[in-house]
């Protein structure tokens, strides 16, 4: 049983993904290793197979233009570049094996708290408990994260599920119903992790 999960994270280090003209919020993002590095779900910023133009990210303290520099061809991950940082403490990977069994956090844009002009509102939610499951591609075996989903609207595609300590074991990628429950599968960090850190 979960005890409990806590830590501190910088203000700006998960935000809203935009369209810049419009100020249309498309899913989450979050700063990653390095302050001008942003992770998110790739059908998040991909349309029709290519990348939608005018990315913005909204934080905290302010908005900037983003544009997208990897997406991975088998998984759901892609990775934009943002002009000015405002996030001071990136977020870090971590591994499922270490999330231990307090459970993981979820961050994640909710549009329902978000309908005032100028609100964008990123909702944090404890998932006491999870499993993994396999997917097999062609590129090689993705690790999913599974988990009943404490939210229940679009929004949080792109954010990050943490674990102990605040370390990034996983990004949301979809949410679906099974009977009566509400599911979320979020896919492993690494590879991400293995493109940026090479």
């Amino acid at each position: 049983m979960a005890t409990g999960l806590a830590f501190t994270i910088d203000k700006n280090s998960v935000g809203a993904v935009t369209v810049r003209q419009s100020g249309r919020v498309l899913g989450t993002a979050f700063v990653f290793i390095k302050p001008e590095w942003v992770v998110t779900a790739k059908h998040v910023v991909f349309e029709q197979g290519s990348w939608r133009e005018n990315l913005g990210l909204l934080f905290v303290d302010g908005g900037v233009d983003a544009h997208g520099i990897y997406a991975d061809p088998n998984i759901d991950l892609a990775v934009l570049q943002i002009d000015g940082a405002l996030c001071q403490h990136p977020l870090f990977p971590a591994h499922q094996a270490f999330a231990s069994q307090s459970g993981l956090i979820t961050l994640g844009y909710r549009p329902t708290l978000s309908k005032e002009p100028g609100r964008t509102t990123i909702e944090a939610n404890q998932v006491s408990s999870f499993e993994s499951e396999r997917r097999d591609r062609s590129a090689g075996p993705e690790e999913i994260i599974r988990f009943d989903a404490p939210f229940s609207e679009g929004g949080h595609s792109g954010g990050p599920v943490l674990g102990t300590g605040g370390g990034v074991i996983g990004v949301v990628i979809e949410n679906l119903k099974e009977g009566e429950r509400l599911i979320a599968r979020a896919t492993s960090i690494a590879p991400i992790v293995a493109r940026l850190t090479f």
